[in-house]
Order: structure tokens, then sequence, then C-alpha cells
């Protein structure tokens, strides 16, 4: 009698070590369920070469699956496999269906968000796109050519090249924007947009009409070949927008004007923003802009 119930201890104890434990080709499963594809792991103990567990599939106690990994630190962990592909296949199911959060395979990558199937981006470019963003807050201009000795102070009826920005952001190396000379210059061939805003202190538009020379000012873009000079022989393209005064004004008043274009720019290739207007009579360069409230930015962008 005692026999037999040494055999219902043993036989109870076993079965509670199976239905904890399971290994399949192999005698020394560590998780609940632990598959040995090569029949190469020990009988005993816990240390496994990283070649031992790369044709392993385990589950652990807390519902993880490591392929190829006995330490999965994530739901499925495939690490350590020696190849670790996922295969994701295709699915018939709505969106809705599927619910937020699955994935499936559809010419591309789609993820669901519970309504619709939405692309993934599966690559990134081969090089980041530049951006850049500055600010200009003050009256430092190059007056009549890029290459003219900077000054403080804008002139009516003159080309006012706007330098000495403060860069906001530049993405990638950051050497693509001068400050100082406010020259942009295209690191590769491709499409640029660029934008810039501008506005004048408050002033008395004071000009007789003149249609030859109407009462406005001009925001504009030059576009500069790739060789080292900022001459006129160097212009490659102009593009102006202009904001025109309807009549003259009683008192001081705003005088603002924006730009924004569209460039095919090869590698080299210069950009620079200037203002040009004619508000009143007076040539001197004792000109401001309005300096405080962000009012002239700039942004380029590389499409």
């Amino acid at each position: 009698m005692m026999k037999k119930k040494y055999l219902v201890i043993i036989l109870a104890l076993s079965f509670n070590w199976a239905s904890s434990q399971i290994g399949i080709n192999t005698p020394n499963p560590r998780g609940i369920l632990h598959t040995d594809g090569q029949k190469d792991n020990p009988v005993s103990g816990s240390s496994f070469t990283p070649a031992q567990q790369s044709n392993d599939v385990l589950i652990t106690n807390a519902g993880r699956i490591g392929a190829g990994t006995h330490s999965p630190a994530v739901k499925v962990d495939a690490r350590n496999s020696g190849n670790g592909a996922v295969g994701f296949g295709t699915s018939a199911l709505t969106a809705a269906a599927a619910d937020e959060g699955a994935i499936r395979y559809n010419t591309g990558m789609e993820y669901s968000n519970g309504n619709e199937w939405l692309p993934l981006l599966t690559a990134q470019p081969a090089v980041n796109k530049v951006i850049v963003i500055a600010a200009k807050t003050d009256n430092t201009v190059k007056l009549v050519l890029p290459s003219a000795l900077t000054t403080t102070g804008l002139q009516n009826r003159v080309s006012n090249y706007l330098v000495g920005w403060t860069k906001a952001f530049e993405s990638n190396s950051g050497t693509t924007f001068d400050t100082s000379t406010g020259v942009f210059t295209a690191p590769r061939n491709g499409v640029y947009i660029a934008t810039f805003t501008t506005d004048l202190a408050p002033l008395a538009i004071n000009y007789t009409a003149d249609p030859l020379n109407p009462i406005q000012i001009e925001a504009i873009w030059q576009l500069y070949d790739n060789t080292a000079g900022l001459l006129a022989t160097n212009i490659v393209n102009t593009v102006k927008c202009v904001n025109t005064m309807s009549s003259n004004s009683n008192g001081n008043i705003d005088a603002g004007s924006n730009c924004t274009a569209s460039f095919y720019m090869t590698a080299g290739q210069r950009l620079m923003p200037y203002i040009w207007f004619n508000l009143n009579a007076l040539n001197t360069t004792g000109f401001s802009l309005n300096n405080t409230g962000g009012y002239n930015n700039l942004t380029i962008a590389e499409q």
C-alpha cells in the first residue's frame, strides 16, 4: 500500500512538471514550450551558445516568443536567429476587422489604424532633405550689389540685399546657408521652395505718383550660377513679388512684402533675397526694418 502511495505522488509530480514545461527534441526546456530544431542543446544546465539558441523556438511564462533566442525582450523576438527577417502575409480583412495595430503586406507594408489601411514608410531617402529657417532682426544690408560692403540702414529706390541673418534651424550639416551673406547654396541638383517676408518700420508714404515708378515695395529672390561671383553676369533667374501702395499716407504706416518661388537649382548654384522700395522722396540710407514681432523671415526647403 505504501508503495502505491509513493507511485501516486511521483506520477502527480511528473504530471505537474510536464504540464509546466514541455521540451521538443530537448530534455532541458527553458520555457513553457521549447523546441530544439537541431537537437544540439545540452541535456542540463542553463548555458546555451548563440549557435545552439539560433535553431530554437521558445515560449516563456510571460507569454513571449523567442525565435533564435532564449531571452525574448518583446512579445515576438527573432534576434540572434542568424536571419532576423520577419515575414508578413497578405490579408483581405478590412482595417476595422483587423483592428488598429495590425500589419499586412499589400504590394508594400500597411498598418491598420482601425478605420483604414495606411502605408508604412519602409525605406528612408538616400539623403535627408535640406531645410533652412532664419530670421533677420537688424538693418544690415548690402546696397546696389550683393558684393558691396555691408552697411546699416536701407535705402529708397536701391536694391537692399538682406545680410546678417540669425539661423533658427538648418538640417543636415548646417552649411548650406551663410547667415552673414544671406546666400543659400544648393548641395545637389533639385527643386527648392524659397520664401521670405519683410516689413519696414512704420514710415510716411509721400511720394508723387509716377507711372514709371509706382509707389510699391518688392520682395525679390535672385538666383546665381555655381561660380564664385555675385555680379549681373552670374544671375540665372530673378523672381519679383510686388506690393503696391494706392496713395500717400497721412501718418506712418507699415509697408511689407513677401515672395515665394520654386527654383530648380544645380549643385553649387546660389540663392539670395533682397528688397527694393519706392515709398517717398528720400534716397538716404536711413530706413529700417520692423525688427520686432518676427516679421522678417526666410525658409528654404528642398523638395
